[in-house]
């Protein structure tokens, strides 16, 4: 069954989801700016894939570590 998140629960949440925000705009604003001073448009199609391919899992793995903190303030584990 699943708890009811308590006041301390919803405030870590918050707390958590907006660590991801900031996160995920953080990376992809960091991401934008190596796109475009490294001229990946320019290089080779695999080239583009890989720098896409590693941003995708880098923001993965900040998604899933992140969301995995929340579910557990939201179940009181925290």
């Amino acid at each position: 069954m699943q708890a009811m998140a308590t006041a301390a629960g919803r405030q870590l949440m918050k707390k958590y989801l907006l660590r991801l925000v900031i996160a995920v705009v953080a990376l992809d604003s960091a991401v934008i700016g190596l796109y475009y001073a490294l001229r990946i448009g320019e290089r080779p199609e695999r080239t583009q894939q890989t720098f896409v391919a590693v941003w995708v899992v880098v923001t993965l793995l900040i998604v899933a570590t992140l969301m995995k903190k929340i579910r557990q303030a939201r179940r009181g584990q925290i």
